[in-house]
């Protein structure tokens, strides 16, 4: 239990600032953040991990690290190191994990059964962004093809349920093909998305037109 002083008002071991005049909750008097200001609360990404790791997933991250030089903040004229920002880039724009479930050898399947399980594309965030991410994955063409390739899409949000020191929840939403029904120029093959995003960069010109040619009078130029 840490204890925490705060403009003049003590926290108690639930977090709350003893005051008649201030409500404040201090993460670090509930052990939120270590004294050296260590986070431990752990994120939608870490807590979806250990939740399909203890459904028996075995689990990879598959989002990148972009970084970037910062506009917003001057090189030092010193050592001449340039300010970066890091942001995080997911799999397709979608998706921060890849999960797979292996067979057991000592299960029981028939014979006749192909021993297969395919593998599970996770989004994972709060409750509050979960519709959110579900509209960005149904907005994604890469999300079609990874259902019609036979693998599954997972969105686990996470929430509080009974507020600020409860426990946490999570909640699966599976996508299934129909719901692109309502999306039927998304693309079914490879190819097809390949050409749809050639096209966006370099649009076909319309079928027997040219690039307009503009005539110069070069006798004027002052150079």
């Amino acid at each position: 239990m840490f204890t925490m002083l705060a403009v003049e008002a003590w926290a108690d071991p639930n977090g709350t600032i003893l005051s008649g005049k201030f409500k404040v909750y201090v993460a670090l008097a509930i052990g939120r953040l270590t004294t050296k200001g260590e986070n431990k609360m752990p994120t939608p990404q870490q807590r979806t991990r250990d939740n399909l790791t203890a459904r028996g997933y075995l689990v990879g991250t598959v989002e990148k690290k972009k970084r970037f030089p910062d506009k917003k903040k001057r090189q030092c004229k010193a050592c001449g190191h340039v300010p970066m920002i890091e942001i995080s880039s997911d799999l397709w724009e979608v998706f921060d994990i890849v999960a797979v479930r292996p067979i057991a050898p000592h299960d029981n399947w028939p014979d006749n059964m192909v021993r297969v399980r395919f593998p599970v594309f996770v989004q994972t965030t709060t409750r509050a962004n979960h519709s959110t991410r579900r509209n960005k994955i149904l907005a994604s063409m890469e999300a079609k093809l990874v259902l019609l390739s036979g693998a599954r899409i997972l969105i686990q949000s996470w929430r509080q349920e009974a507020g600020i020191g409860s426990r946490w929840q999570c909640f699966d939403e599976w996508i299934t093909l129909d719901m692109y029904d309502s999306a039927p120029h998304y693309p079914n093959t490879v190819a097809e998305l390949v050409e749809i995003k050639r096209k966006a960069k370099r649009p076909d010109l319309p079928s027997g037109s040219t690039l307009p040619l503009v005539t110069e009078n070069f006798d004027d130029l002052p150079f």
